[in-house]
C-alpha cells in the first residue's frame, strides 16, 4: 500500500498580533506580543539556563511568505540562520532569521560570526537597528526541525523586520510545544 505524496505544507498566514482572527491562549499571545528581547525573557524564565544551538547558517532560498516580507522574489537567495533557543533544561523556541545577501555584505552588522551567541542581543544592543511590527501565524510543523516536524499540529509564531537602513533582517520565532509553561 502506498501513501499518498505528501502536499508542501501550508503559507503561515501572517497577521499583526491585534488583528488574528483566532490568537492563541492569554499566556501564549502575552509572549508573542512582548516587543522586548526574547533572549532576556528566555533568560528570566529559566534562571539564566539559557543558550542558543545553532542549526543552519546557509543561503537558501526565500520562501513566499519571507519574499513578500522582505520585498524580494520567491526563491531568491538569502542569507539563512536558523537556532533552537533553550532555557529551562530544554529548547523552547526555535528561530529563522533571513535577510537578502547583498544586504548582509553591506551591514555593519556581522551576522557571519555569529556562532551561538544571541542574534537578538546583537540586534537590542545596536541603537542603530529599528524593529518593524509584530506579527503572529500558526507556523507548519513540517518547516521545524525534527522531531517537531513530525508532530500534526502548528506551533504558533511571531516575526518582524529589523533594519539598519542598509539590512533587513526578517526574524521568525517559534514557540515549541509546552512553552510557555501554565
Amino acid at each position: 500500500m502506498s501513501l499518498p505524496p505528501s502536499s508542501p505544507p501550508a503559507t503561515p498566514q501572517w497577521y499583526p498580533v491585534e488583528q488574528h482572527p483566532d490568537p492563541p491562549g492569554l499566556t501564549l499571545l502575552d509572549w508573542l506580543n512582548d516587543q522586548g528581547s526574547l533572549t532576556l525573557r528566555l533568560t528570566d524564565a529559566g534562571a539564566d539556563d539559557f543558550h542558543v544551538q545553532l542549526l543552519v547558517q546557509q543561503s537558501q532560498p526565500a520562501r513566499a511568505d519571507e519574499a513578500q516580507a522582505l520585498g524580494i522574489s520567491v526563491g531568491e537567495p538569502v542569507w539563512t540562520r536558523e537556532v533552537l533557543l533553550h532555557t529551562a533544561g530544554a529548547p523552547r523556541v526555535f528561530a529563522r532569521s533571513v535577510a537578502p545577501l547583498a544586504a548582509v555584505s553591506a551591514s555593519n552588522i556581522d551576522l557571519q560570526s555569529l556562532g551561538t551567541r544571541s542574534l537578538g542581543l546583537l540586534l537590542f544592543s545596536n541603537p542603530k537597528v529599528t524593529r518593524g511590527p509584530l506579527q503572529i501565524s500558526r507556523y507548519p510543523s513540517a518547516w521545524l526541525p525534527s522531531p517537531w516536524a513530525e508532530q500534526q499540529a502548528d506551533c504558533w509564531g511571531r516575526r518582524s523586520l529589523f533594519s539598519d537602513g542598509e539590512l533587513s533582517l526578517l526574524v521568525c520565532e517559534v514557540f515549541l510545544p509546552g512553552w510557555p509553561a501554565g
